[in-house]
């Protein structure tokens, strides 16, 4: 996240500098803010391969204070963001501009989870899908690549075009990351496998899957939704119906698009050549890293 602001800024004044990198501290601490809370609604024990914040303290004490400690943690994290961009040197009105910013996009990105939870409870549609993806990666993208084009003093002509830019890149990221979840290997991902499914969460490959034509295959792979205790069987079965159902095909043709679109609009911008070719490289990355998931 605070790359995409750091070299953002740089691809338009073509320096670093101790303000920006002020900035970007903020960004990483809104980052992980928004991880420990997401961990902490999802009881996820591990988070690259070490302990979340409410496994921590929830070994140290009890289940109660873990949680606790992590919703306080996650807002303290915010608070702390907000101060390292409040000092970071830039002018008041900028500070202003950036804290309007991050502020709506932490307000999607909240809107986004319980978007996302509520969806393990009903029956979603593509369409659903995007109006919550729309709140979550995309919405960081955003936030993050904004501020460093404010701070670069770019054009409002190349903002509204970054604007466009970080939701693909966000939609490409979004459903790339949910891939990984389902397919990726536990020694490569850090967790296990299936994890999302496990807790009955819905994202892009599993609505294609739920609402294919083949019913057979969308009612086995309902039946192990929500199915906290999944075997290598079932994880097994499950990405067999998703991969036959054509709803992994279908979800990485989706995140191609975005990735193509992203680097058509990033060509239209008036970021320094090697910020765009970085940007280029990310989102090629995003679209050939989904080949190994077959």
């Amino acid at each position: 996240a605070s790359c995409s602001t750091l070299l953002t800024y740089k691809g338009y004044t073509g320096k670093v500098d101790d303000n920006i990198l002020n900035v970007c501290v903020g960004i990483e601490i809104y980052r992980h803010c928004i991880l420990v809370h997401d961990d902490l609604v999802d009881m996820d024990n591990l988070r690259r391969g070490g302990s979340t914040i409410r496994k921590t303290f929830m070994e140290n004490y009890d289940s109660r204070f873990g949680k606790g400690t992590a919703v306080f943690a996650g807002n303290i994290a915010y608070a702390l963001a907000t101060h390292a961009i409040i000092d970071s040197g830039f002018p008041e009105e900028k500070v202003a501009r950036l804290l309007l910013l991050l502020s709506r996009g932490y307000q999607k990105v909240n809107e986004s989870q319980i978007l996302d939870l509520l969806f393990e409870y009903k029956d979603v549609n593509a369409n659903e899908w995007g109006i919550m993806a729309s709140k979550r990666a995309a919405s960081l993208f955003e936030v993050t690549m904004l501020i460093g084009a404010i701070l670069g003093g770019t054009s409002e002509t190349d903002l509204k075009t970054l604007e466009k830019v970080a939701v693909n890149i966000g939609y490409a990221f979004d459903i790339q990351d949910d891939i990984i979840d389902t397919f990726a290997q536990e020694e490569q991902y850090g967790r296990p496998p299936c994890g999302d499914i496990a807790l009955g969460k819905k994202p892009l490959h599993v609505i294609f899957a739920l609402n294919s034509a083949d019913q057979e295959k969308s009612g086995t792979l309902r039946k192990l939704l929500g199915n906290k205790t999944l075997s290598r069987g079932d994880i097994n079965l499950i990405r067999t119906v998703i991969r036959e159902s054509g709803g992994l095909e279908n979800a990485k043709k989706i995140s191609k698009e975005h990735a193509e679109n992203a680097r058509a609009l990033i060509a239209q911008t008036s970021l320094h050549d090697d910020v765009k070719e970085f940007f280029n490289s990310f989102t090629a990355y995003i679209e050939q890293s989904l080949n190994w998931y077959k």
